[in-house]
């Protein structure tokens, strides 16, 4: 079923105004002013702000995860496999997360405000962190390796908002190296 491209203006519009603005400092109106929709199309689509929220949410994970997925090298052992997962989240971080963690913001915004919007960000993280667990068990990779390759992750998402990116890029290409283990 193809999706209404109203929706989409929606989504993508709401997306971009509270990555740049946060959720609460964002109101339907200015959404809906700068989608260039009418707020019955709003309401159409979605019951409520917080129901736009958690579809934002849900679509930017698919997205991340999809890009993973392209760009990870799971053939040539652990420590490509490594390499390449720090690379493809420094492109995603390049291309659609230069402004920190839209999912850390939710929670942070949500937290205690709507448990729904505060559980799908603390289930993403989850999620990363189950993904590459269960993809270090190919190469017989510890948990410990995984929680150290999420740290890593979360720290250039936080970094890349006060240091430039290609230092960023450097330090942590360094740190995986001094991480990796001998196939």
């Amino acid at each position: 079923m193809k999706k209404s491209q109203k929706k989409e203006d929606i989504i993508n519009t709401a997306e971009k105004l509270f990555y740049q603005h946060g959720f609460h400092a964002i109101g339907v109106k200015k959404i809906l002013e700068q989608a260039e929709v009418a707020t019955m199309t709003m309401y159409y689509h979605f019951k409520s702000k917080e129901d736009l929220i958690k579809e934002i949410l849900i679509q930017r994970e698919k997205h991340y995860f999809q890009l993973l997925e392209a760009n990870i090298d799971k053939e040539n052992g652990i420590n490509q496999y490594v390499d390449s997962l720090i690379k493809a989240h420094l492109d995603w971080i390049d291309t659609d997360g230069y402004n920190g963690c839209l999912f850390l913001r939710a929670k942070q915004e949500y937290e205690g405000v709507n448990e729904e919007i505060a559980l799908l960000s603390r289930e993403h993280k989850k999620r990363l962190l189950n993904k590459i667990k269960n993809d270090l068990k190919i190469f017989h990779g510890s948990e410990s390796l995984s929680v150290q390759i999420s740290i890593i992750i979360e720290g250039l998402t936080s970094m890349v908002q006060i240091i430039e990116l290609d230092k960023v890029k450097d330090t942590a290409i360094y740190l995986a190296k001094s991480i990796q283990v001998s196939e």
